[in-house]
């Protein structure tokens, strides 16, 4: 369905590109980014290894086949995942495990996203199904089996490595220290053969480590301590800026002291509050972050990707509290069993990733993906032990009614009808009925990667063409900067026609630099004529006058991001690049149509429906067999 989405300009992108050099060329680009963070390296060596068996077998369509690795890897881990929770509990659990995952949605819409978070999701439950196959027959291919997928998995994705000091403290509780010191070695022994073997190969293709470049371990620590412990170009200038990598670390722990120092006790546990809610409080994950460049915009991509994703992030959010209350009631069950088990090892691991991310290093939503199925899993314990806790409270199950009375177990649910119903009437007319102005886009091109432009001046007259999926009254043209003064003419044409549509004549003192150059028809362009061009040239202008058009263009390698149309200076196509533009019309309609409104609130009528019948037809059997 989302075939249409391509890789974003950042991380995903890259190694996209980087992958397809390796396939034309057989050997690294020299691409700086890679040089900049070589902990890129392993997925794009293994996007290019995927690229060079469909190349093989004559498969060109790489982006479905990147997909269907990602839903399978992610299939294999709910298998193990759902493995682990019916042989510890039992296979309703199981069916209740499922359902859980079921809910979390980013996990599937990560499939979209080809990256080191995607293809590790399997390793973090594969290593915890290893370990109990081991603490089961004492077997020490299972130890061994570990530490080589430990190496794996670290490869693609390096925050797995918190796997392993959990694991220590785990094998310490349950092990004898002797065999937990030689199950260590084992591991490491593993673990190190693997990296070997891997830098090896990378070497092989061209991937020489550049300390000119690369990015020390201290400035991800430093990032950890910017405005909002994430992302932040100007600690990456910082660090780039320095002339060697001693020099990289030493001004990295500088202005580490000085954060630490400036920020003080107060500063610091608010930085912490902020990073915290960045990696855990959003049930999102970010996915919408990398899903943003797309040849075709339908509505269903508005609505669970773009524009109109309010609906969804709502649902996410409301099943994210709900697995966070059940994994934070997990936490009881060592106090109440004093065992040390499964669920207290699940904790460890979710404690390293808590800590590692709020206290050290540099922080995002993606980063808790991995160990989201250890989130899944903590939340079957909690919901377990949530269980035990009503038990108690009870003390017994609660007496069987005579059988003329209604069970009081079906007045909750029967109230939660009426208020869902009330609610579903009262915001009837705001989200069904009520008609807003929505951007139905056909293009939306707008992303700035290096800064790129092109001119537009007596000797340049620059065209750009697209293919709009509906029909259109607005396009906005990105600008760069303006040199001078002089008039200039857009105008919009049928590709390979004469029929002028619109045009319009602009004085350059009307547009603004690092803005827009708006175009905004009276009439509707229909979208039934599939291909037109935009066209924007110089009638007058004083000497050296020019607007200099942004171009998606250059960041750190050149990649085409639209693929419904060239931009062309002086009838002379350029590749691999595009203006920043945008395509679309103004639409008044509601938020959601009135059927689908009504079918969103029937669901959770239903489920409460179908709860009751279940009550009733439970407290009948039951009847039965005590009069039998």
């Amino acid at each position: 369905m989302f075939k249409t989405i391509l890789p974003p300009k950042v991380d995903g992108g890259h190694t996209y590109a980087e992958a397809l050099y390796l396939l034309a060329h057989g050997h690294s680009s020299g691409n700086i980014y890679l040089k900049v963070y070589p902990n890129n390296i392993p997925i794009t060596v293994l996007r290019y290894l995927l690229y060079r068996i469909c190349s093989i077998v004559h498969i060109k369509n790489y982006l479905t086949i990147e997909r269907i690795i990602c839903a399978i890897l992610l299939n294999v881990s709910i298998y193990f995942s759902w493995k682990i929770v019916k042989n510890y509990f039992d296979k309703k659990m199981g069916i209740i495990f499922l359902l859980m995952n079921l809910t979390c949605f980013p996990l599937f819409v990560y499939i979209l996203y080809f990256y080191t978070d995607t293809m590790a999701i399997i390793f973090p439950v594969l290593l915890l199904y290893l370990w109990l196959i081991y603490q089961r027959s004492m077997k020490i291919r299972y130890i061994l089996l570990l530490g080589l997928f430990l190496g794996i998995g670290c490869q693609i994705r390096q925050n797995l490595i918190l796997f392993l000091p959990a694991l220590a403290i785990y094998m310490s509780f349950v092990l004898r220290w002797k065999k937990t010191v030689a199950n260590l070695l084992i591991i490491i022994v593993a673990f190190f053969s693997i990296h070997f073997i891997a830098q090896t190969y990378y070497i092989h293709l061209g991937y020489n480590q550049s300390n000119k470049f690369k990015m020390p371990t201290t400035h991800w620590i430093m990032m950890g301590l910017s405005k909002d412990g994430g992302y932040s170009t100007k600690d990456y200038m910082i660090t780039r800026s320095q002339p060697s990598q001693q020099a990289k670390i030493q001004e990295n722990i500088n202005q580490i002291k000085q954060r630490i120092y400036e920020k003080k006790n107060d500063g610091l546990a608010y930085l912490w509050g902020v990073k915290m809610a960045r990696t855990w409080a959003d049930g999102t994950r970010g996915y919408y972050w990398y899903t943003y460049i797309s040849t075709q915009r339908p509505l269903i991509y508005e609505y669970l990707f773009d524009h109109q994703k309010q609906l969804i992030l709502f649902v996410i959010q409301i099943f994210h509290i709900v697995n966070i209350f059940f994994l934070l009631i997990s936490t009881l069950h060592f106090f109440r069993t004093k065992k040390v088990n499964l669920n207290l090892f699940i904790q460890i691991c979710l404690f390293g990733n808590f800590a590692f991310y709020v206290f050290l290093w540099e922080a995002e939503p993606r980063y808790t993906l991995l160990f989201t199925p250890y989130m899944l899993l903590g939340a079957v314990f909690g919901l377990n032990e949530m269980i035990k806790i009503l038990a108690r409270i009870r003390n017994e199950q609660p007496k069987l009614k005579k059988g003329g009375k209604w069970p009081p177990q079906i007045f909750f649910p029967i109230s939660l009808i009426i208020i869902v119903i009330v609610c579903a009437l009262l915001n009837y007319q705001e989200y069904a009925k009520n008609r807003m102005d929505y951007k139905q886009y056909s293009v939306n091109q707008f992303y700035n990667t290096g800064g790129a432009s092109v001119p537009v001046n007596k000797n340049s007259m620059i065209e750009q063409t697209f293919n709009p999926q509906y029909a259109f009254n607005h396009i906005l043209l990105g600008v760069k900067s303006i040199n001078g003064k002089g008039i200039y003419e857009i105008s919009i044409s049928k590709l390979g026609s004469n029929k002028v549509l619109y045009k319009k004549s602009i004085n350059s003192s009307q547009v603004e630099p690092r803005h827009y150059l708006a175009i905004v028809t009276r009439k509707n362009i229909p979208s039934s004529y599939r291909h037109y061009k935009i066209s924007v040239k110089q009638i007058s202008g004083t000497h050296h006058s020019s607007i200099n058009l942004s171009l998606n263009g250059r960041g750190y390698e050149w990649r085409d991001l639209y693929k419904g149309g060239v931009i062309i200076q002086n009838n002379k196509a350029l590749s691999k690049a595009d203006l920043q533009f945008k395509v679309y019309r103004l639409v008044k309609k509601p938020y959601l149509s009135a059927k689908l409104y009504v079918c969103l609130f029937s669901v959770p009528i239903f489920i409460l429906i179908f709860y009751i019948y279940n009550v009733l037809r439970y407290r009948s059997t039951k009847v039965k067999r005590v009069l039998t």
